[in-house]
């Protein structure tokens, strides 16, 4: 027998009762059992030490609970806050693209207008119409890089529950 045998035999011990076998598997694995001394006590002696770990009942303490109801709730009240974020930053969006298509349009007549009154090309106006419609965003781009805000460093609402249990920030 060789060493791939073994292996293949341990890894269908291991997964009898928790994955489904092929009866093919099954079949290999009661023969090379019946053949291999080696394999066959492995196979009983894990079958036991399943038995006694099924046979101790493992109970939590109170601490125990009381944490891990505390940390499921901050964690379902982590998750509602993303997603009250992802709907905040989806509408911001929407909002923006309405505002920034609504501004463009206004800057363009107004650009149309200014080139009429001052006889220049429209391929003056465009460039110019275009740099200050971004001007505004890249600015506040900027700024908010240059002076980053502790404010998003934490989940808001959950400050004062931290703060509460000795956290500072």
């Amino acid at each position: 027998m060789t060493g791939n045998d073994h292996e293949r035999a341990i890894d269908l011990i291991i997964r009898n009762g928790i994955d489904e076998t092929t009866a093919a598997d099954a079949a290999w694995l009661d023969s090379h059992l019946a053949q291999c001394s080696e394999c066959a006590e492995y196979a009983e002696v894990f079958e036991r030490t399943g038995q006694l770990l099924r046979s101790v009942a493992v109970t939590a303490s109170p601490a125990l609970v009381s944490t891990t109801q505390a940390r499921v709730q901050a964690r379902a009240t982590q998750l509602r806050e993303h997603h009250a974020r992802v709907v905040l930053i989806a509408v911001s969006f929407c909002i923006g693209v309405l505002s920034s298509t609504a501004s463009a349009w206004l800057w363009w007549r107004f650009g149309g207008w200014v080139a009429g009154r001052l006889s220049l090309s429209a391929s003056l106006v465009a460039p110019g119409i275009l740099f200050f419609w971004l001007v505004p965003a890249v600015v506040i781009a900027i700024l908010m890089l240059a002076f980053p805000h502790p404010v998003f460093d934490m989940v808001p609402t959950l400050s004062p529950a931290r703060e509460q249990k000795g956290e500072k920030r």
